[in-house]
C-alpha cells in the first residue's frame, strides 16, 4: 500500500503538478498582461495610406477608413487577413488610381487590423460582413466597386451576394476559398485554444511577427521574387504588429475561424456582379493555391471572369503593371 506521505502517492503528485501548471499559467498571464501594457494603442500607429484618414463608429467598434474624395463610382480598397493585415497592403492599387483617376477611393482597415479598434471581440465572419455593410450604407453614397485582396474577398463577395445594390462590380485578387485546405485540423485548434487561453499564443505573436520573421515568411509564402519584397512593406507590417490587441484577430485566421464554409459553391459561384478574379500564373509555392478556380469558372462563367498575372500573391507590389491594365480595363467597363 503507498504512503499517503510520500511523494509517490497520487493524490499528492496531482496537486503538486496541478499547483505547477497554475503558477506557469499565472506566469504567462502576467508576462502577457505586462508587455501588452507597454504596446501602443491601435489608432496611434501612422497612417497606412496617403488619403484622408477618417474614423467611423460602427457596432463592433471604431473602424479606421481611407478616403480621396471624387467623382463618378466610388471604389473600395479591402485588405486581406493575416497576422499583419492592413490597409497598407493595397498602397500600390491606391496610389494607381488616384493618380489615374478622379474617381472616389476609398481604403478599409477590417477590425482587429490596422488603425481599428482590437478589442476582446468575437472575430467572426458575421462581424465582418456587418462592419462592411454598415461602411458601404453608412459612409460610401452609391454602388461601389470592391476590389478585395485574399480572405478579404469572402466577405466582400458575401455582402455583393446579399446586398447587391451596393455594389457594382467586383474584384476578388488572390481570393481564398479555391484549394482543398482551409484551415487546421480539429487537434491544431484545439491547441490554439489552449496556447490563447494560457498566454502563450499573444506571447508567440509579438515574437514571430518582428520584421526578420515576417521577411522569411513573405519569401518563403507569399513573394516569388524575395529580391522583390519591399521594405516599406515589412516596415509597416512589423509596426501594424506592435499594436496593443494585434493578436486578437489573427488567432481567429490562424485557427481557420473566419473562413466562409464552402464559399465557392455558396457564394462565388451565386455571384450576379460582374467579377474579376485575379490569381497568380504560377502559385505553387505560394501559401495559396487556386484549383478549383477551373470548375467554378465553369459554374458562372456569365458573371466571373479570370486573369492571370505574373508574382505570387501581391502581384501590386511585386509586378503592377499586369494587374493594373487588367484593372484598369474591368473597371473602366460600363
Amino acid at each position: 500500500m503507498l504512503d499517503p506521505s510520500s511523494s509517490s502517492f497520487p493524490g499528492r503528485t496531482a496537486v503538486a503538478t496541478g499547483a505547477t501548471a497554475a503558477g506557469a499559467y499565472a506566469g504567462l498571464s502576467v508576462a502577457a498582461w505586462t508587455y501588452r501594457q507597454q504596446l501602443p494603442p491601435p489608432f496611434s500607429l501612422p497612417p497606412a495610406l496617403g488619403l484622408d484618414a477618417r474614423p467611423l463608429e460602427g457596432p463592433g467598434g471604431r473602424s479606421q477608413y481611407y478616403v480621396r474624395p471624387g467623382t463618378g463610382p466610388p471604389i473600395v480598397l479591402l485588405h486581406s487577413f493575416n497576422a499583419v493585415a492592413s490597409s497598407f497592403e493595397m498602397k500600390p492599387i491606391a496610389e494607381h488610381l488616384v493618380a489615374t483617376t478622379e474617381r472616389p477611393v476609398y481604403a478599409l482597415d477590417w477590425l482587429g487590423f490596422g488603425r481599428s479598434s482590437r478589442g476582446a471581440l468575437n472575430y467572426t465572419p458575421a462581424l465582418y460582413r456587418q462592419q462592411l455593410y454598415h461602411f458601404l450604407t453608412e459612409t460610401v453614397d452609391a454602388p461601389a466597386d470592391l476590389v478585395a485582396l485574399s480572405l478579404g474577398g469572402e466577405y466582400a463577395a458575401q455582402v455583393s451576394l446579399q446586398a447587391a445594390p451596393l455594389v457594382r462590380r467586383l474584384v476578388l485578387l488572390s481570393p481564398t476559398g479555391l484549394s482543398e485546405s482551409r484551415g487546421p485540423s480539429w487537434p491544431g485548434r484545439l491547441g490554439l485554444t489552449l496556447a490563447a487561453q494560457t498566454g502563450i499564443f499573444e506571447l508567440f505573436y509579438y515574437r514571430l511577427t518582428r520584421r526578420s520573421s515576417l521577411r522569411d515568411f513573405y519569401a518563403r509564402q507569399i513573394f516569388l521574387d524575395a529580391d522583390a519584397i519591399p521594405d516599406e512593406l515589412l516596415d509597416y507590417a512589423a509596426t501594424t504588429a506592435g499594436a496593443r490587441g494585434a493578436h486578437r484577430a489573427p488567432l481567429r485566421f490562424v485557427d481557420g475561424t473566419l473562413f466562409l464554409d464552402d464559399v465557392a459553391e455558396s457564394v462565388y459561384a451565386r455571384l450576379y456582379r460582374p467579377t474579376l478574379l485575379l490569381t497568380p500564373e504560377a502559385p505553387t509555392s505560394t501559401v495559396q493555391s487556386f484549383e478549383h478556380l477551373p470548375a467554378l469558372l465553369g459554374r458562372n462563367a456569365r458573371d466571373l471572369s479570370h486573369e492571370s498575372l505574373p508574382g505570387g500573391l501581391l502581384p501590386h507590389w511585386e509586378a503592377p503593371a499586369p494587374l493594373f491594365r487588367d484593372l484598369n480595363a474591368f473597371l473602366n467597363t460600363d
